[in-house]
């Protein structure tokens, strides 16, 4: 009697890990497409903000080429220099105008007042 006993309990411990492991398996594939609805909507998400960036980068080159467009370059200092000193301009009054040191000035115009005659 005790043999059986013993194969009877025996038999419920492995029926209950077949239960226990057919939940857990169950389980598993419901967390699987949790994950997997979670990712897409993440993923969607991403997306939607990367169109939203995209579209306001079109936004702003559009703008930056039409101000490009309608406003007149503004020159940097050493390329007022230049400009000046192609006009013939002494160094120490290109210095003063421009906020260039006077070496600096002394130096564009040995760079650029012989290539403005060639």
């Amino acid at each position: 009697m005790s043999g059986s006993l013993f194969f009877y309990l025996v038999g419920l411990l492995l029926l209950g890990l077949a239960v226990a492991c057919g939940y857990l398996y169950w389980r598993l594939h419901q967390l699987e497409g949790r994950r997997d609805n979670l990712t897409a909507m993440y993923l969607d998400q991403h997306q939607q903000q990367i169109s939203a960036l995209q579209r306001d980068m079109a936004r702003l080159m559009a703008r930056l080429e039409q101000q490009s467009r309608s406003e007149p370059a503004v020159l940097s200092p050493y390329n007022q220099a230049i400009e000046m000193i192609k006009q013939g301009m002494p160094a120490a009054e290109v210095a003063m105008q421009c906020g260039i040191s006077r070496s600096e000035a002394e130096l564009i115009v040995s760079l650029y007042r012989n290539n403005s005659t060639s």
